[in-house]
């Protein structure tokens, strides 16, 4: 990684690195690979039955300030390989096995030389190769051990096969980037927070990347495309009338300079954001809750993506020599298991498709023309009629499914793994209702079960923040809202207890209105994990029959002794 100020040369370099008439990175990765097929063996050990290469170029720029000030200003351009080498056969192969050794679990990944010279990428290509090469004859031969002393018998294959594809995309210019206009937008945003003294800490970040990636592999598959990431994260934290301390993260994801909303729309975004965080402050104390919610807006957009997405997702579990360490640390699709069960409320459909670019005028951040294996995706069905008909797969084969069907996506320093591109959440007309209807039978739920008060819940904790054992993070913005004048009151420090795949079964009736959430899905391994871009397209609110709240175990915090500098003048 090379950091830089104003270094044009290289900047058009890693942001348009095809610009010339032959792709030099590609050249090398080819010839390399080549080579690989036709003479990597050691001794009289198994010579690889396939290999691949990854290599991302990435041109990034990062501003972060707070309270008016900027904090961090930086900009760097990089290029890194990621390696997949198996030994074996498409049947068994030197893949999938963690043994003990849970860091090195992870492609053989390197920073290549930024600047185009073939030489050198050949260099780095042919030293990693050979260290990925001798650690997969380790895995091998380790793991058929395993597969003799655990008696596994029920084998599906490790590697599909699939037909050889070729695309080629590039990127005729960067979209105009000024840094110095860029710098005092987010000074100017994070100024939101000074009318705010409630708010003990806060920060507004942003991110831009101009990325290209390429891949070959042994069987002949080649890809070059580009893709751009343009995020901002805005974070805050308070402490409540006990000292709980209470933090949360804003996320915006776009998928290009020209789709950030203007100015005065995000200072908006941000005011509401902080103004929230400060109800908090004075929020009503948690109490034990078994009755109706309503999800709205982000919170349902979680709801669906972390009890739903995320559990037909990762559909392989890889082995390993204790398997309550793969229990803790790996994420596996726990809906997976249940093709051709009820999911979902019958009147649901999901579906996803990672080739459409936008839906009602938003760019979708799950777009992509092939996944990282090198397979073209295409609409997918997942449920109808709340069923589940398929669950996302990459060239890992299962019982239910031998085949990829093109999401086989990851970051550089993962391997690929069954994830989601754009989805898209449907419902039967009369299930659909204004908002205000929703709330109106929310209360009337409630009354029914001889309630106060109903739950709404507008903002979710993300899915990297919920604790391993629990399926849906705790509720960062909740109310109660009291049956009897429908007035909403901020409820601080709760958590769910014993929710289930039944809560999205318990589904009743969602808004006639959707909502686009544009974010960024964690990877299934906690020691080395990636973010890959994700749509999910829903209705923006749900209402769900029953769900259980309780007090956090969470522990306060005492004060601090003295009081915010500037609101303390």
């Amino acid at each position: 990684m090379k950091k830089f100020t104003a270094n044009l040369f290289f900047i058009f370099l890693a942001a348009c690195p095809a610009a010339a008439a032959e792709d030099v990175v590609l050249k090398a990765m080819s010839d390399e690979m080549q080579r690989t097929v036709q003479k990597l063996q050691m001794d009289s050990l198994d010579k690889p039955y396939f290999a691949s290469y990854y290599v991302m170029d990435s041109t990034e720029s990062s501003i972060s300030a707070v309270f008016g000030s900027l904090r961090d200003d930086t900009a760097y351009i990089s290029r890194n390989a990621a390696v997949d080498l198996r030994v074996g056969t498409m049947a068994f192969d030197s893949s999938g096995y963690i043994g003990q050794d849970f860091n090195g679990y992870k492609p053989g990944s390197d920073p290549l030389n930024e600047e185009d010279g073939y030489d050198a990428l050949r260099f780095s290509l042919w030293s990693l190769t050979d260290e990925v090469y001798k650690k997969a004859l380790e895995k091998y031969s380790q793991k058929k051990a395993y597969r003799n002393k655990k008696n596994i018998t029920e084998l599906y294959g490790d590697l599909s096969a699939e037909k050889p594809e070729s695309y080629f995309s590039d990127r005729e210019s960067p979209e105009p980037y000024d840094p110095a206009a860029w710098r005092e937008k987010i000074k100017e945003l994070s100024a939101v927070f000074r009318a705010y003294p409630k708010v003990q800490g806060s920060q507004v970040s942003f991110d831009r990347a101009l990325r290209t990636v390429r891949f070959v592999n042994s069987e002949g598959t080649r890809y070059r495309y580009w893709w751009d990431k343009v995020s901002m994260d805005v974070r805050a934290t308070v402490q409540d009338r006990t000292g709980l301390r209470i933090a949360d993260e804003k996320k915006f994801a776009w998928r290009s300079l020209a789709a950030v909303p203007p100015l005065k729309e995000l200072a908006a975004e941000i005011e509401t954001f902080a103004r929230n965080m400060s109800y908090m402050v004075d929020s009503s104390t948690a109490e034990v809750y078994l009755g109706p919610v309503l999800f709205e807006d982000q919170a349902a957009a979680e709801f669906l993506n972390q009890l739903f997405v995320r559990n037909i997702s990762f559909a392989r579990t890889p082995w390993a020599d204790r398997e309550e360490w793969v229990h803790y640390y790996i994420d596996s699709g726990e809906l997976t298991k249940k093709l051709n069960m009820r999911v979902l409320p019958a009147f649901m459909q999901v579906s996803d498709n990672p080739l459409a670019d936008s839906y009602a005028g938003v760019q979708l951040n799950g777009s992509y023309p092939v996944d990282n294996e090198g397979v073209r995706p295409a609409p997918l069905e997942l449920v109808k009629n709340g069923k589940l008909t398929g669950f996302y797969m990459g060239r890992g084969p299962v019982k239910e499914f031998r085949n990829s069907n093109g999401h086989g996506r990851g970051f550089y320093n993962e391997f690929s793994s069954p994830r989601p591109g754009n989805v898209f959440f449907s419902a039967n007309p009369d299930k659909r209702a204004a908002p205000a209807t929703l709330k109106k039978e929310l209360l009337r739920l409630a009354a029914e079960n001889g309630l106060d008060y109903a739950l709404l819940v507008r903002r979710l904790d993300t899915e990297d923040q919920k604790k391993s054992e629990d399926l849906l993070a705790g509720p960062v913005l909740a109310y109660k809202v009291s049956v009897k004048d429908g007035s909403e009151t901020v409820l601080g420090g709760a958590e769910w207890t014993g929710v289930t795949f039944r809560a999205l079964r318990d589904i009743l009736l969602v808004s006639d209105a959707d909502y686009v959430y544009n974010y960024y899905q964690p990877g299934p391994f906690l020691y080395n994990r990636g973010y890959v871009p994700a749509s999910i397209i829903a209705p923006g609110a749900l209402l769900v029959q029953e769900m259980e709240l309780k007090p956090t175990d969470s522990k306060p915090d005492r004060q601090p002794y003295l009081p915010h500098p500037y609101f303390a003048k």
